[in-house]
């Protein structure tokens, strides 16, 4: 999993590291049949002969690789001629490089770190309440990996342990069975206010763990009475990102890997109808195509950007900057000018940043749509946010 100090590193200390930096994006996944017997390390080192690099270099990586055991799908290396050498381990795919079918992404110049800034960054971070009948526990899952936060919340109390216990001894009248009695009644409101302060307890636990972990979506896994008694009791704003429940694992204890293959399906269909449901919106009042975006873009009318996950295909970029997608938009927009062809996924996240987009990539289904619907690239105009804006 990557570290705060990680994260800190590749933005602060790689991103504005003067050019340059070699930047290599691979597939490693041991489940992949293409990469039986190491393939993955031969095809990075036939990629790094296709490059001007520096003497020297390519042994250094090719050094550092060769010590790696594979147990993640996606690796990302960034080396230089002198101080620099990091290795990164992912268990998700990236956006915008395109690692199927054996490809590598290769890269002598600038920095490469757009793709993995972007999943740090738009990948949404879950936390974990398992409501374990001896113990409760946290865990936070980001990038497809999972840790457990070490007593996070406190034992139960032996109180809330004896709900389940036998009950004070039943009294019978008259053939009528009745509970308990003074006794009973007091059981129970004990039991009651012992329950109650403990689940307040723990929601104040639960705030300062999302805080401190910026957790953006909860699941709660558990007996379904105990996951939606707590979730009664949590504020508001955590219970706007409670995403799913899930009944509680087979054995006690369970391996935080038992517990990410748990949530994995509830965060997979929680994103799966995101992405649904923004090019729905964009489908009732948002812009598509690839032209006509990259107009809109570019002059300034689109506040949100959405791209699959896998771009591909060329543009063209005229000499004063402008962006189109052929010939003919260039004689229309750029007479006279000489023109580019640069890949459509080099330039997408400048333009984004340049003037002002937030970009979004969709994958699975819901790219498919992007590409089938909507020609490939679509976006929501900053005149409708405006406007919603101004109603609310």
């Amino acid at each position: 999993m990557l570290s705060k100090n990680d994260i800190q590193f590749i933005k602060e200390s790689i991103a504005p590291r003067t050019a340059p930096v070699l930047s290599i994006y691979f597939d490693a996944n041991p489940a992949e049949p293409t990469n039986q017997k190491r393939g993955w390390l031969v095809r990075v080192k036939d990629s790094l002969k296709g490059l001007d690099l520096p003497r020297g270099l390519p042994q250094k990586v090719m050094q550092e690789l060769e010590l790696i055991i594979p147990a993640a799908r996606t690796y990302v290396v960034f080396a230089d001629n002198n101080d620099l050498m990091k290795i990164y381990a992912l268990q998700v795919d990236l956006p915008v490089v395109d690692l199927a079918h054996s490809r590598v992404e290769v890269r002598w110049g600038e920095p490469y770190i757009f793709p993995l800034v972007y999943a740090i960054d738009k990948y949404s971070r879950q936390g974990v309440v398992l409501l374990d009948r001896a113990k409760w526990h946290f865990y936070t899952v980001h990038l497809g990996e999972i840790h457990e936060v070490a007593d996070a919340f406190l034992d139960i109390p032996r109180d809330h342990e004896r709900k389940d216990e036998k009950r004070p001894a039943m009294r019978f009248e008259q053939g009528v069975v009745l509970r308990g009695g003074a006794e009973g009644d007091h059981y129970d409101r004990h039991i009651e206010a012992s329950v109650i302060r403990f689940y307040k307890h723990n929601v104040s636990v639960l705030e300062k763990l999302v805080a401190a972990w910026h957790i953006d979506e909860l699941i709660l896994i558990g007996p379904n009475e105990d996951t939606h008694l707590f979730e009664n009791y949590l504020p508001k704003a955590l219970r706007h990102r409670v995403i799913g429940h899930a009944p509680s694992l087979p054995k006690p204890a369970p391996s935080a890997g038992e517990v990410l293959e748990k949530v994995a399906p509830i965060i997979e269909q929680k994103a799966e109808a995101s992405e649904r449901a923004l090019l729905d919106q964009i489908r009732d009042v948002g812009r598509w195509t690839i032209p006509t975006v990259l107009n809109d873009l570019q002059m300034g009318r689109l506040h949100l950007l959405v791209a699959p996950w896998k771009v591909k295909g060329d543009v063209l970029r005229c000499a004063r900057g402008l962006v189109v997608e052929d010939q003919r938009a260039a004689e229309a927009y750029c007479p006279g000018q000489a023109t580019q062809q640069v890949a459509l996924s080099d330039v997408l996240p400048d333009l984004a940043a340049a003037h002002g987009a937030r970009l979004e990539f969709v994958h699975g289904e819901a790219e498919s749509r992007l590409l089938s619907e909507f020609g490939g690239l679509a976006g929501l105009s900053r005149w409708k946010r405006i406007n919603e804006e101004a109603v609310t």
